[in-house]
Order: structure tokens, then sequence, then C-alpha cells
């Protein structure tokens, strides 16, 4: 049973109290938001080290960006330049 199955069923897992407990928010609200289709916890099932995250409406602003070069771009200025974007946007925030 997926994490949205057992949220609409009305249970609260593990997952949604770790992510509410690393919001601030109550576990409820993580499982009602997944309900209304707001919130999703990321985590995959194969990478079981990696703590839920969760996304959404009335929770802290995540900021992902993809750095590194390649045998296609190997330009170390542009991948720099990607860096400072999403830092200047988070702190805006």
């Amino acid at each position: 049973m997926t994490q949205l199955e057992k949220a609409r069923k009305g249970l609260i897992t593990k997952e949604m109290k770790i992510a509410a407990a690393a919001e601030g928010v109550e576990p409820e609200y993580i499982r009602q938001g997944m309900v209304d289709g707001v919130i999703v916890i990321c985590r995959n099932v194969n990478h079981t080290a990696i703590k839920p995250l969760a996304i959404g409406k009335g929770l802290r602003t995540k900021v992902n960006a993809n750095i590194g070069t390649s045998k296609d771009n190997n330009d170390l200025t542009l991948e720099l330049e990607k860096l400072k974007s999403p830092r200047k946007w988070a702190l805006t925030l």
C-alpha cells in the first residue's frame, strides 16, 4: 500500500510523522494535505537511508539544482552560475 493509499484510509505512517517533525507541523496536516493533493512525500522505498521529505502547501520551500559537468558540457563557469541562481531565489523567499 502506498503512502497516499494509507493517507486516504486515515492512517498516519512513520514517514508522515518524520516529515511532519521536520516541517514543524502535525502529522495530520501532512496526511490531510496528501489526501487533498497539495502535499507529497518524497521517498523511494529502495533508498531507505534517505529521510522522508514533504513538499507542498504550507511547508518550507525546497530548492533543488543539478550541478555538474559531463563530457558533453564541461563549462565550470556555467555550472557555478547554476548554483548561484537557486541560492539567490531561496534567500528571497
